[in-house]
């Protein structure tokens, strides 16, 4: 019997922890056994690990159609579909006999909006499936052909963004979908921007960018009631003066300062512009895990590892933390955007510092609640920041905030919980005040939920149209 025959063996009899122990002890190069190591992980419940193994899998061979099977899974389970599409569609073009992939997709399908399409693949999974599971899936197809009755009379909602940049957008369009037949429509080309202006009867520009300036200069658009929303970093390009505001019904900001800045940047607009509305972002309080912590030695630092998010700053504030008490240990999560240029740098300045105990370079994590469940700090040093989503989701958590003082912070955050200066960090750290209830119960005092944001687009929707 060969190894993975073996190791496939230990993990149908059950034996996870066995099985981890094994594997963790290999220097693994088959995309096989990564895949047996991703599913051991997942019955275990360790998802963010499981998901790794499988990524590992795929970047050996992306023809692994078990390892993006599970993928596929588990980020529908996330409610994380696009990646789950992306994912399934590969497994289908490398199996297209197989039916719970085509279930998978189905689903997809049904949340995106495409209907008909849905319709046509639950009908093929049907076809595809084992005598036991076809009564269920003739069932969800009832389900489906129901819903799309009740779409018909709604009217039609086309979410606009380029792919792999839909990260903001799901909970809202949960949250909209008996009001309206929506279209999540993440686009690759100008021509499939005109489609899902042709389709809908009002569009949603998720981002004031290329695809908000092909859609907003695209004649179809028209007498459609049509709304953008500038999250961050677009206000510092230069697409907002491309797109046509003529045929823009509202800009939403997500918080009042980047109306602000917007608006600094961009004096000439104010003419142009009328209607804009500030509705901040949200997070999903009841999908976020609470816990009672204290203060102690473990710090997070998540977010994508480039300049503006001064990275640098962390290191020297934990260098200051470990001369007062060896015990601290600051935990990057989060890719190099300028890997060349960051991953130089941090390797240099941790070795320099003599700090290659104390500070972890954990790459980019895909279970942020594994790796946040040991953290009693979220250190963020962000030169910029419109919202900040690892800060609000750290204090839903219990996690102590120590936040640098970035334009609008104090508008965002109380200011006990802002640093100017490295010595401000260190003292927010070391001291003794911590309270875990006050940073999960301000997100609900400041609005922060996904209900009311859901509440606030709703009104803006209705009076556009």
């Amino acid at each position: 019997m060969c190894k993975v025959e073996e190791f496939l063996k230990l993990l149908n009899q059950g034996r996870f922890e066995e099985t981890v122990e094994i594997l963790e002890k290999r220097d693994i190069s088959s995309p096989s056994v990564f895949t047996i190591l991703g599913m051991a992980y997942f019955k275990l419940g360790k998802v963010g690990k499981a998901l790794a193994s499988f990524k590992k899998a795929v970047k050996l061979d992306p023809n692994c159609v078990d390892a993006r099977f599970n993928l596929a899974e588990i980020y529908l389970q996330r409610e994380k579909y696009s990646k789950a599409k992306d994912n399934i569609i590969e497994v289908l073009s490398r199996n297209p006999g197989d039916w719970a992939a085509h279930d998978i997709l189905a689903t997809i399908l049904c949340f995106e909006g495409f209907y008909e399409s849905a319709l046509l693949v639950l009908k093929r999974a049907i076809s595809l499936a084992p005598d036991e599971v076809r009564s269920q899936l003739k069932e969800k197809l009832d389900s489906l052909k129901v819903r799309m009755e009740i779409v018909q009379k709604l009217p039609k909602l086309a979410f606009v963004c380029g792919k792999g940049v839909d990260n903001f957008i799901d909970d809202i369009i949960k949250g909209l979908q008996n009001d309206y037949w929506i279209q999540r429509r993440a686009v690759k080309s100008p021509k499939e921007v005109k489609a899902a202006i042709d389709w809908a009867d009002m569009v949603w520009f998720e981002w004031a960018d290329e695809v908000a300036v092909a859609g907003t200069n695209y004649i179809g658009i028209k007498g459609k009631p049509t709304l953008v929303r500038l999250h961050s970093y677009e206000a510092f390009s230069s697409e907002p003066l491309k797109i046509n505001w003529q045929v823009v019904n509202m800009l939403i900001f997500v918080s009042h300062h980047m109306r602000e800045i917007f608006f600094e940047f961009f004096p000439s607009l104010k003419k142009e512009i009328s209607n804009t509305e500030v509705v901040y972002n949200a997070v999903n309080i009841e999908k976020i895990p609470f816990k009672e912590r204290e203060p102690g030695y473990e710090i997070a630092w998540v977010g994508y590892i480039r300049p503006v998010k001064s990275p640098a700053m962390a290191i020297q504030i934990i260098y200051e933390l470990v001369k007062k008490d060896p015990r601290y240990r600051l935990h990057f999560a989060g890719d190099h955007r300028e890997m060349v240029i960051m991953d130089a740098y941090l390797k240099t300045i941790i070795k320099r510092l003599g700090l290659e105990n104390n500070v972890i370079l954990h790459g980019w994590v895909e279970d942020i609640n594994e790796f946040l469940e040991d953290k009693n700090y979220l250190i963020h040093t962000s030169l910029h920041e419109s919202f900040g989503y690892a800060i609000v989701e750290a204090m839903g958590r219990g996690i102590k905030p120590v936040i640098h003082w970035f334009k609008g912070a104090d508008k965002l955050y109380d200011r006990d919980w802002l640093f100017v200066s490295i010595d401000d960090a260190v003292r927010m750290i070391t001291e003794d005040v911590y309270d875990s209830s006050r940073y999960r119960s301000y997100i609900v005092e400041k609005g922060w939920t996904i209900e009311n944001q859901v509440r606030k687009i709703k009104k803006v929707l209705a009076e556009m149209r």
